[in-house]
């Protein structure tokens, strides 16, 4: 049996979280992504170079904002904490001063491969998007979130518990 940490928070047993940490490799793709999108702009489209610079710059711009909120989880508004109930009940904590709000899953929200969720949280604040990546640190935690995850979209979508047979076999 392992003993615990000592700079977690204690929790009661109902409580169920999951501290977020940075990724770094999602980071760097989306950052190679951005440059190749940037040089295409600059050498494969006919236009102007003034034109050209300003679309690069449009392009860019607003992703290196939102790799540093949605992945690298900087700023006031970035996704820090996702605590959850059994219930599908969301709470987020954002910023640097872990300042918790209510939320609830967007539309938008949905997994992507085995290790990645992109969440869109709808906030006070407004929409706060992350990328929560599973890594070794809180691979119980992100287990736990992804059922929780499943329940809420698949309940979200319309669909009930288990999904519908509609090919029989032939008797």
């Amino acid at each position: 049996m392992s003993h615990p940490i000592l700079d977690t928070p204690r929790c009661a047993a109902s409580c169920l979280r999951i501290e977020l940490t940075p990724s770094r490799p999602a980071a760097a793709f989306w950052f190679a992504w951005l440059a190749f999108a940037g040089l295409a702009v600059l050498f494969a489209v006919e236009l102007p170079w003034v034109a050209r610079l300003g679309l690069c710059f449009f392009i860019v711009v607003p992703g290196i904002h939102s790799i540093r909120r949605f992945v690298l989880l900087k700023g006031s508004r970035a996704v820090r904490v996702i605590e959850w109930t059994e219930e599908g009940e969301f709470a987020v904590r954002l910023g640097p001063t872990l300042t918790r709000f209510p939320a609830s899953l967007d539309g938008g929200s949905f997994r992507l491969g085995v290790r990645f969720w992109v969440l869109r949280f709808l906030t006070p604040l407004g929409q706060c998007p992350v990328l929560l990546a599973n890594d070794l640190g809180n691979a119980w935690a992100f287990r736990r979130l992804s059922i929780c995850l499943n329940r809420s979209l698949r309940a979200a979508s319309g669909r009930g518990s288990r999904p519908a047979v509609t090919i029989r076999p032939k008797v």
